[in-house]
């Protein structure tokens, strides 16, 4: 009898000791227990969001989204915000200046009792570098902080106004190029101008985004839109800026540190409204 007990126990450590794996179980990898007896959290896999995105979501903090906004009087123009962590937009309005809002994503804005349309068409990782994206997601309270704390009103066009105004361009800018002062963004030395030799554009930070500035000539640059793909809307809007991009001669860039602008207290000129890209 005691020889068969011992057989059964000895069968059973040795089953014990067969890879769980090996006999069809499902297996639960157990947490590493360190020396003082505390369990170490397995690190979890970060999922890195896509380039291009069409809505808010996860993992988009510091993302640029595009949406084209009608005016009561039916004048459209393109509109450019930054996603935040909790997947509100922050901006710079018409008739508001700086400020919070719901993502929309097709719907109506209320800036100062004037209802404008908005329709949202995408969004765009802010760097091609992913340790810049990360500085970014985890600094852009502080990046905030300027533009947040205080009233930063709307640089109207061909107005006048006696404190920093900012466009959103110019926000955006200055969140993803930090200058020395709220005055100016500091960008890139390959940041391009292709609208205009005296300012940027929302279409000049789109084309710096994508990378089709850089690119030398238009099959590069047919073969990077469609490796970015997105939506319809976006490729039709990057075939319309590239197409009269110079081949094989590089985009006229901005120069090291602030690129010059009239004093901040007059509205930073922009392009005439121009029609939007259907949505």
């Amino acid at each position: 009898m005691y020889r068969f007990i011992r057989l059964i126990l000895l069968s059973s450590l040795l089953l014990s000791s067969t890879p769980a794996v090996a006999l069809g179980m499902n297996v639960i990898a157990a947490q590493p227990v360190a020396a003082d007896g505390a369990r170490r959290k397995t690190p979890t896999k970060t999922v890195r969001a896509p380039f291009i995105v069409t809505s808010a979501g996860a993992g988009q903090t510091g993302y640029v989204h595009y949406w084209t906004i009608t005016a009561p009087d039916g004048a459209q123009e393109m509109q450019v915000g930054m996603e935040l962590p909790d997947r509100r937009i922050a901006w710079s309005f018409p008739g508001v200046g700086v400020t919070v809002a719901p993502f929309i994503a097709d719907g109506e804005y209320d800036a100062n009792g004037q209802r404008y349309k908005v329709v949202h068409h995408f969004g765009v990782r802010p760097y091609r570098n992913e340790a810049a994206v990360q500085r970014l997601q985890s600094g852009i309270r502080q990046r905030l902080k300027p533009w947040l704390g205080t009233v930063t009103p709307y640089c109207e066009l061909n107005g006048t106004t006696a404190e920093v105004c900012v466009s959103c361009f110019g926000f955006v800018a200055q969140v993803l190029y930090p200058g020395a002062t709220r005055q100016f963004a500091r960008f890139p030395r390959d940041f391009p101008f292709t609208v205009s030799d005296e300012y940027h554009t929302t279409e000049d930070l789109l084309l710096y985004l994508t990378g089709l500035h850089a690119l030398p000539d238009a099959a590069a640059r047919r073969r990077r839109m469609a490796a970015l793909g997105g939506p319809t809307v976006l490729q039709e809007e990057l075939a319309r800026l590239t197409a009269n991009l110079p081949d094989r001669a590089p985009t006229r860039v901005a120069g090291v540190g602030p690129v010059s602008r009239k004093p901040a207290v007059r509205a930073s000129p922009k392009p005439a409204p121009r029609r939007a890209p259907a949505g």
